[in-house]
């Protein structure tokens, strides 16, 4: 999706109809995208992030764009791919928001993150 189809096109008032996720495949690609990435730049990349592939008429798959910092909008008719392609794995939005925190957690303390009950308001709790 280029610039004008993602920015101005795409309005609320008239969303485009650009997303298939999960796509509709016919057979699955024997075709390694990874292929594709080994012509990147060395470059350190983000632990999160969004890799755009497409397929071509052989189906053979190319990297499309890596995207550090992909959308993370809620609503699911935003075109927000993240979150599009999480729904799509069977996650919710508060299960994915969880797992990229529980993940960077992990990444910058080496520990896992501990669920805890959220703590009650001082002005909630009884005098």
């Amino acid at each position: 999706m280029g610039y004008e189809a993602k920015w101005l096109w795409d309005v609320p008032e008239s969303p485009l109809d650009v997303l298939e996720c999960p796509a509709p495949i016919s057979e699955p690609s024997t075709a390694d995208p990874a292929r594709g990435a080994g012509r990147l730049p060395r470059t350190r990349l983000p632990r999160l992030g969004r890799v755009d592939v497409r397929l071509d008429a052989y189906g053979a798959p190319h990297v499309i764009e890596l995207n550090p910092l992909p959308g993370i909008i809620p609503d699911l008719s935003a075109n927000s791919c993240f979150p599009n392609a999480a729904h799509a794995a069977g996650l919710s939005y508060d299960e994915l928001i969880q797992s990229v925190t529980r993940i960077a957690w992990r990444r910058l303390t080496g520990q896992e993150l501990e669920a805890r009950a959220p703590r009650r308001s001082l002005a909630g709790a009884a005098s």
